[in-house]
C-alpha cells in the first residue's frame, strides 16, 4: 500500500513492521523511510514521535492487517490474537491526531466462523473519532489495471473537516470485456504480462539475472522441484490443482496465495512461478526487489496490496484532503503512515 501511496503523490513518514525481512524490503525500496521493526500493539505515537524528530501530523494512516486469521486460505480461527488488530491501527491514528486512516483486508472478515468483523472495524475507526463508509469498499485487483480476480475490502475513516472520499472508480475493464461501449481500457492478460520474463525450469534462474538484450531481472530463482513433482505439475491443466500446486488462468488468475512459502504453478512451463512473476502479475516495477532468503519472499510478495489498487483509493482520499478546510498540512506535502 505504501507504494500505492506514493505514486498517488503521498510522501510516507514512517512504517511499522514486525517481519525482519518484509522490513528490510521496505528500507531497500522505499530509502528515507524508517521502517520501526516493532509488534503495533507495542508502538504508541509518543514512541513515534520520539523516534522521528521533526515528526508532524500525518494526512493519513494506512495499514493491511495480518488476514491469515480470516482468510479462506487459512484456519480462520476466531480467536486468533492477529484478528484484533485493526483496533491498535484505530488507537495510533487517534495518537497522532491523523486526519484519515485506511484499513485493508481480505473479504472473509464479514464472516469467520459466525463472528463478523466488519461491524468491529467500522466500530472502532467510529470510536476514535471518525467518520466512515456505510459499509467498506469491496474492490476488485482486474477493475484496476492487474490480471488477479483478487478482492479486499477498503475501511476509510476521515476526520473532523474532511469529507468521506469516493469509492474509486475502475480504471479498466476485464480482458475481452472491451467494447464500443467502453471507454476504459482492458485490464493486460497475466500471459502477456509475464511474456518478456525468461522460460526457467525448476531450479534455474538466479536473484539477479542478465538476459542477452541485456536488461537485469531480479528474484529469478525457480523453485527447484523434484521429477516427482514435476510430473504431478504437468497434469495440472489452468485453473486448476490443489491449493499448493494451482496452475494460473492465462487472463486473469484468482487471488495469488503463497502455500508452503510456495507460489502457484506458472500458466504454460512446469514450475511454480518465481517471485519476480508474482511480483508482475501484483503490478510491482521489475526495480522493486524483495529481500531474505528465497522461502521468505512468497509471502511478502503474495500478501501485498496491489499497487496500483493502494493508488486508486489514494487518489480518492487524496482529493478529500485537498478540498478539506482543514488547515493542518498543505496538500502538496501529505504524509501517510
Amino acid at each position: 500500500m505504501g507504494l500505492g501511496f506514493e505514486q498517488a503523490g503521498f510522501r510516507i513518514a514512517a512504517a511499522v513492521e514486525i517481519e525482519r525481512h518484509a522490513a528490510q524490503t521496505y528500507r531497500l525500496n522505499h530509502p528515507g523511510v524508517p521502517v520501526i521493526e516493532a509488534p503495533v500493539e507495542d508502538t504508541s505515537g509518543d514512541d513515534l514521535r520520539s523516534w522521528l524528530p521533526g515528526f508532524v501530523v500525518p494526512a493519513v494512516v494506512i495499514a493491511g492487517p495480518p488476514c491469515q486469521g480470516y482468510s479462506a486460505a487459512g484456519a480462520r480461527t476466531v480467536g486468533d490474537w492477529r484478528n484484533l488488530l485493526f483496533r491498535h491501527v484505530s488507537r495510533l491514528a487517534t495518537e497522532l491526531e491523523a486526519r484519515t486512516v485506511l484499513i485493508e483486508n481480505v473479504p472473509g472478515v464479514r464472516r469467520v466462523n459466525g463472528v463478523s468483523y466488519t461491524g468491529q472495524i467500522t466500530s472502532s475507526l467510529r470510536d476514535a473519532g471518525y467518520e466512515t463508509w456505510e459499509y467498506p469498499a469491496t474492490l476488485r485487483a482486474f477493475d484496476y489495471g492487474v490480471p488477479q480476480n483478487r478482492r479486499r475490502l477498503f475501511f476509510v475513516g476521515v476526520g473532523p473537516g474532511v469529507a468521506p472520499p469516493a469509492v474509486p472508480p475502475p480504471t479498466h475493464v476485464p480482458p475481452g470485456a472491451a467494447s464500443t461501449h467502453h471507454a476504459l481500457p482492458e485490464t493486460t492478460t497475466l500471459d502477456r504480462r509475464l511474456k518478456d520474463l525468461p522460460s526457467l525450469g525448476p531450479g534455474e534462474g538466479s536473484e539477479r539475472m542478465r538476459l542477452p538484450d541485456g536488461r537485469v531481472v531480479l528474484n529469478s530463482t525457480a523453485m527447484n522441484h523434484s521429477p516427482r513433482v514435476v510430473a504431478k505439475i504437468r497434469s495440472i491443466r489452468p485453473g486448476g490443482g490443489p491449493i499448493s500446486y494451482r496452475r494460473l488462468e492465462r487472463d486473469v488468475a484468482r487471488t495469488l496465495v503463497a502455500g508452503h512459502r510456495a507460489l502457484p504453478v506458472h500458466p504454460r512451463e512446469h514450475r511454480t512461478i518465481t517471485v519476480r512473476e508474482a511480483a508482475r502479475i501484483q503490478g510491482f516495477p521489475d526495480s522493486y526487489f524483495f529481500c531474505g532468503p528465497r522461502a521468505s519472499q512468497p509471502l511478502q510478495v503474495a500478501n501485498a496490496v496491489p499497487p496500483a489498487l493502494a493508488q486508486a483509493v489514494a487518489k480518492e482520499l487524496r482529493a478529500s484532503l485537498e478540498t478539506s478546510n482543514s488547515p493542518i498540512m498543505q496538500p502538496s506535502s501529505e504524509r501517510a503512515v
